[in-house]
């Protein structure tokens, strides 16, 4: 084997690597895509009431107790045109973010140990 065909052959290999690491994550996870809400109870109201103005993924990417989600509505409804819910629809849409959601206990990763951070030349 030539040295090209062993660069071609390592690139491909590099390059598949990540579609085997998604396909195997999304299985794990229930087949929810990236981005997609969890079809839990209620993930109807919120793609109906909430995807109107912005992507599911802005709300799988946050979470928060239900003070917090009740919050982000009241925000929306008073600076960006989000119309009144009205206590029921609000109440199952509260739900279903608090439920799927939740507050996570830390959203930042743990810091790299010394031996993996990068070398800064100029301290």
């Amino acid at each position: 084997m030539t040295n090209r065909m062993k660069l071609i052959w390592l690139t491909l290999i590099t390059l598949s690597l990540p579609l085997l690491f998604t396909n195997a994550s999304s299985t794990a996870q229930g087949s929810v895509a990236v981005g997609e809400l969890i079809q839990e109870e209620g993930w109807q109201l919120v793609r109906d009431n909430c995807t109107e103005c912005h992507s599911s993924q802005i709300i799988v990417q946050n979470s928060g107790n239900r003070e917090v989600w009740k919050s982000r509505i009241k925000w929306m409804q008073s600076s960006q045109g989000l119309g009144e819910l009205g206590p029921e629809l609000e109440g199952s849409i509260l739900d279903y973010l608090t439920s799927n959601y939740g507050q996570k206990t830390a959203s930042r990763r743990q810091a790299l140990p010394i031996h993996l951070m990068p070398s800064t030349p100029n301290l």
